[in-house]
């Protein structure tokens, strides 16, 4: 059987996802379509708006036939290692391809890569020059393009948009590697990543899904844009950074700035600028903004945020990057018929694929869940759900 393999979030599953996948059946020859999904946390450092056994079930219905966990190790990661994760989770699951969304599918990411590789000591020079380094990665390699090969060369286009730069961390990810998986690439249509308007004949953005979900009056819109929204409770799907602010305040609080030196990413001074920051804050946005500087963007903060909440250390991240693109095991968190039938040609793998959530190695993820399941008590089924959704 061929699969081809995505890497996702669906924070929320909509009707762009949906297309997608329609796409990959019509351009590809793929009797199986495996997802690589975010578990209960996602890569911009945020709570998922909805947890990820009802996000797992919206895709089975929708097209897809296995659903991978994407584990929280690697789910909150920055744009690399979230790459690293998924393609190693997708190689794990012998996909020999990969598809996702472009806004241009005309750039040859073949020669980008190559334009990449050869900027590489450029790269480390600009890390030491003292003005680039209040700049993102992405920023920086964008200049550099642009003065290395001008404003038409395929790097430069491709990461003037997010989804094109996130695509690209895949394909160098697979060409580093030699991962053997070809990659398609399929146009985005509707609105942007990061537009906020919803229009009922468009595809819209999760962003702009989700600032609508949290409202207390739901724009009509949305139920073109998720038609099994009106299946669920009026209080579902309004999950997000503000139910945890109590505990993670708590978290902040309690521990010392020795603790909190030892959380993942947690440097250049940060613990100390946190426990300052606190006691102005009411409320998790606000504590963000005071915490934001030109180093440190919003979303490298939440993810920070996220480490400090779950109690995720240096130790502990540094023992999982060992194993992040060979993963010893894969929990699985749904199937459809055919996805079940994929599952036993697997059986014979290095990986394990976990259907048993009361597996030993999960322990770290369900504490990481729970601390989930306790703060959204309203999810789809909570934390009874612990086995995978069957289609």
């Amino acid at each position: 059987m061929k699969a081809c393999g995505i890497i996702a979030e669906y924070n929320p599953f909509h009707k762009g996802h949906h297309y997608q996948i329609e796409q990959i059946r019509k351009q590809t020859d793929a009797d199986v379509i495996v997802v690589a999904m975010s578990g209960n946390f996602v890569q911009r450092g945020e709570p998922a708006i909805e947890n990820k056994w009802h996000r797992a079930k919206m895709a089975l219905e929708n097209g897809a036939d296995l659903i991978l966990e994407l584990p929280t190790l690697s789910s909150t990661q920055a744009t690399d290692w979230f790459a690293a994760g998924g393609v190693g989770i997708l190689h794990a699951g012998k996909c020999q391809g990969i598809a996702f969304g472009v806004e241009d599918t005309r750039i040859d990411f073949q020669v980008a890569f190559e334009e990449w590789n050869s900027l590489q000591r450029q790269m480390k020079e600009y890390v030491t020059n003292d003005e680039m380094k209040s700049l993102t990665y992405a920023s920086r390699l964008t200049l550099i393009a642009k003065e290395s090969f001008g404003e038409n060369s395929p790097l430069y286009r491709l990461m003037q948009q997010p989804n094109q730069q996130l695509g690209f961390a895949y394909v160098r990810e697979i060409f580093s590697r030699n991962v053997p998986m070809d990659y398609l690439t399929i146009e985005r249509k509707g609105n942007g990543h990061l537009d906020a308007k919803i229009q009922d004949e468009q595809f819209a953005s999760g962003t702009a899904l989700r600032k609508q979900l949290l409202k207390v009056e739901r724009n009509p819109n949305l139920y073109a844009q998720l038609p099994y929204l009106e299946e669920v409770s009026s209080n579902e799907y309004r999950n997000d950074w503000e139910q945890y602010w109590t505990l993670l305040k708590y978290q902040i609080e309690r521990s010392s700035v020795e603790e909190l030196r030892t959380i993942y990413q947690m440097d250049e001074g940060m613990e100390y600028r946190f426990k300052k920051c606190l006691p102005q804050a009411n409320s998790f946005n606000g504590f963000i903004q005071l915490l934001k500087n030109k180093r440190w963007t919003w979303a490298r903060l939440q993810r920070l945020c996220i480490y400090v909440l779950l109690g995720i250390t240096n130790e502990q991240v540094t023992q999982y990057f060992g194993s992040i693109r060979e993963p010893k095991e894969v929990t699985v968190l749904g199937f459809t018929k055919i996805g079940r039938e994929y599952l036993k040609t697997l059986r014979e793998e290095e990986t394990e694929f976990i259907t048993n959530y009361a597996h030993p190695s999960l322990e770290l993820q369900k504490k990481f869940d729970n601390i989930y399941d306790i703060m959204n008590p309203f999810g789809y089924h909570s934390a009874q759900q612990m086995k995978p959704v069957m289609k």
